[in-house]
């Protein structure tokens, strides 16, 4: 878990507010992060946007929402060795990214900037 922490905070930080865009030019998205895969795999992680992060646990599958108009960052690792974690990453109800593990132990970060 202190991987995954490391690797959402740095990732955070990577997702700060571009200087070159005017306040309030930004419209807030709502994104869903929807976690797939082996049902049943539990799962740990933490899930949010750089303003703040949200820790999360439970089982396959699952989803989580956020409302954002910066941007989304995701990171979580599998409870246990077997299974297939998967993260989709929906925006406005689209898919834009997904990213996969099926290491023992894995973890699957995702992020994306608006």
């Amino acid at each position: 878990m202190i991987s995954v922490v490391a690797l959402l905070a740095s990732g955070c930080l990577m997702l700060a507010v571009r200087p070159d865009m005017p306040p309030g030019r930004f419209s807030e998205r709502t994104i869903t992060i929807s976690l797939e895969g082996t049902p049943g795999l539990p799962f740990e992680g933490s899930y949010g946007t750089p303003s703040g992060t949200t820790s999360a646990r439970g089982v396959v599958p699952a989803q989580y929402s956020v409302k954002t108009s910066v941007a989304v960052v995701a990171a979580f690792t599998k409870s246990v060795e077997e299974g297939q974690l998967i993260i989709r990453l929906l925006v406005d109800g689209k898919e834009t990214q997904n990213s996969s593990t099926s290491a023992p132990y894995g973890n699957v970060v995702i992020q994306q900037r608006f």
